[in-house]
């Protein structure tokens, strides 16, 4: 046997929880090489077929990337194995286009996907990358949704007061350089233990809309870049938001005072984001290392994502699923002509 294919089984049987061809009768890997073996090449397949049903877990495996519009019309999880894990992008499980949810409580978790179009409630986005826009598409019902402990550069948009009513936007950190607002266009929203990193040359983008009412936002970092102009939450009283216990570096809003609040003109984003490695590899933009703010939290801790309920996971390793840390395999066998391959591998607790 080559050391290849004692490698792959090696990985088959340590991973077996997760990844193996079919665990039970409820858990599918999805492989968008033919040449993985895997249960499905995507998910628009996984929906197709009739052995897969509401509960059932879908596994993507590593360096798998699908470019083709995904719709998830069953309540299942589908699980990734994080994101920034690696030297470039290739170990994620990528979604390049967009992925509709149409189905109640699905969850997606340790995937680095573009676009997510959500058309029904109770929708779980955790601990995933997501490059495009998260939006609750008009005319759907899409009520109580959770984005929680998430890396996003791009926007969550509502449908104000006519749908996406009871979201919860959690410990997840925005990096925002573009001209957009992070979150807007909601009615009864909660935004708590976020940290906001908004930086664009020309014009500043905002972490809150001036389509967010009666809201609560609290226990937020929010820095923003550059030559300040604009507040960092385009929001008024007659809006009916709670705003406290939030830190910025520049003003809240240009026509209101929310005394529960700081701001600390001094801050940087370097007191918030600690870059691991080289300027060539990471950058604040991609794999960070938090840095706590201990102050104003109303928990009694921290602003940020690293206190509340859902703290931020570095790579966005999903729960509860095993995973290699460390894999050694020797150049050639030993005089009894055996290869012995030694693995770490950790479950994924916090």
């Amino acid at each position: 046997m080559t050391t290849t294919k004692i490698f792959v089984a090696a990985l088959v049987c340590c991973l077996g929880l997760g990844f193996s061809s079919k665990v039970s009768a409820n858990s599918w890997r999805v492989n968008s090489d033919k040449r993985a073996n895997a249960n499905f090449q995507d998910l628009n397949a996984a929906m197709a077929d009739e052995r897969v049903t509401d509960g059932d877990t879908l596994y993507m495996d590593k360096r798998c990337t699908i470019a083709t519009e995904q719709t998830i019309s069953k309540k299942v999880t589908i699980i990734g194995p994080g994101y920034f894990i690696g030297e470039n992008d290739a170990d994620e499980a990528y979604f390049s286009n967009a992925i509709n949810l149409e189905a109640d409580s699905i969850k997606l978790t340790g995937l680095h996907i573009s676009n997510i179009n959500i058309r029904e409630n109770n929708a779980v986005i955790e601990r995933c990358r997501v490059t495009g826009d998260i939006v609750a598409t008009e005319k759907y019902e899409n009520d109580n949704a959770y984005i929680r402990s998430c890396f996003l550069t791009g926007a969550i948009k509502g449908q104000n007061a006519n749908g996406s009513d009871g979201w919860n936007v959690l410990n997840n950190i925005f990096y925002l350089a573009e001209l957009k607002t992070c979150i807007d266009q909601f009615e009864n929203i909660l935004v708590d233990h976020n940290t906001f990193n908004l930086q664009y040359y020309n014009y500043r983008p905002q972490a809150i809309g001036a389509n967010v009412s009666q809201s609560i936002i609290t226990n937020n970092i929010i820095f923003q870049g550059y030559t300040k102009s604009n507040p960092v939450m385009c929001t008024s009283t007659e809006l009916q938001n709670t705003i406290n216990n939030n830190v910025s570096n520049y003003n809240f809003d240009s026509d209101n005072v929310y005394p529960n609040n700081l701001i600390i003109t001094s801050l940087k984003v370097a007191d918030i984001f600690k870059a691991q490695g080289t300027a060539s590899t990471d950058s604040y933009y991609s794999r960070i290392n938090y840095s706590d703010i201990d102050v104003f939290g109303s928990d009694g801790a921290t602003c940020g994502v690293t206190a509340g309920g859902y703290p931020y996971v570095l790579h966005g390793y999903p729960l509860f699923v095993p995973r290699i840390e460390n894999i050694i395999i020797p150049s050639q066998p030993d005089q009894s002509g055996n290869l012995t391959i030694q693995m770490i591998i950790k479950n994924q607790n916090k």
